[in-house]
């Protein structure tokens, strides 16, 4: 499968910039992508793991269709950098997943068809381990009727963990993507054991997305 920059119908923009960082991360890191066979084109949530701030551009230019992002409401007003996000498909928030704006902002996405990326761990990891889920983002899905997508996110951790100031110009990035998730899956049971059900089969398809790839990447990701 084509990358995404050389996919029809994106914004030139996006399409410019999306094509650069995939040559940085291409020449820099020697990056490489996994498990396209599970591309899915209708409404989805991209939910990686979470160890640095190269984890949204990294994943942006690996999944082949247009994404979008949540950033903070303060740098929309920064000159020059708040059109420029706004172009890349960043959308305005206050707080995190578990406040109603963001609820809102993120549910009417996912009802017009778009895909996101949304941090299940809700911040980034201080040791490259996978954090807890947080049970949240069942009722996302769930309201949207929506898919999951689980991503695993490699080597970025090493390259610009929370530790670092600054990233480190070698290592090796990979992203790999999982079969989706879906909410009909988990519709029948009762709010809260849809939620905890949800969260617990991310946190086990991530897992098993990283023993994939850590074992030698042979195959189909599971």
């Amino acid at each position: 499968m084509r990358p995404g920059f050389l996919q029809p119908g994106m914004k030139l923009l996006y399409r410019i910039i999306l094509m650069l960082t995939w040559i940085f991360f291409k020449g820099v890191y020697r990056h490489r992508v996994y498990g396209l066979e599970h591309f899915y084109t209708k409404s989805a949530i991209l939910a990686p793991n979470h160890t640095s701030f190269l984890d949204p551009p990294l994943v942006a230019i690996s999944w082949p269709g247009e994404v979008h992002f949540l950033a903070r409401e303060s740098l929309f007003r920064v000159p020059l950098l708040g059109p420029l996000i706004r172009a890349l498909n960043a959308h305005p928030v206050t707080g995190d997943a578990s406040d109603i704006a963001v609820f809102k902002t993120v549910t009417l996405l996912l009802k017009e068809g778009k895909q996101l990326i949304l941090f299940p761990e809700g911040t980034r990891s201080d040791d490259d381990a996978l954090g807890v889920i947080k049970p949240g983002i069942s009722l996302l899905i769930a309201r949207a009727n929506s898919a999951i997508i689980p991503t695993y996110v490699h080597g970025t951790f090493e390259i610009w963990g929370r530790e670092r100031k600054f990233p480190k110009l070698c290592g090796k990035t990979a992203c790999v993507f999982g079969s989706p998730i879906l909410w009909e899956s988990f519709a029948h049971l009762e709010k809260k054991e849809a939620q905890r059900a949800l969260a617990d089969r991310l946190f086990c398809s991530i897992t098993a997305l990283r023993s994939w790839y850590e074992s030698g990447a042979e195959g189909i990701p599971p």
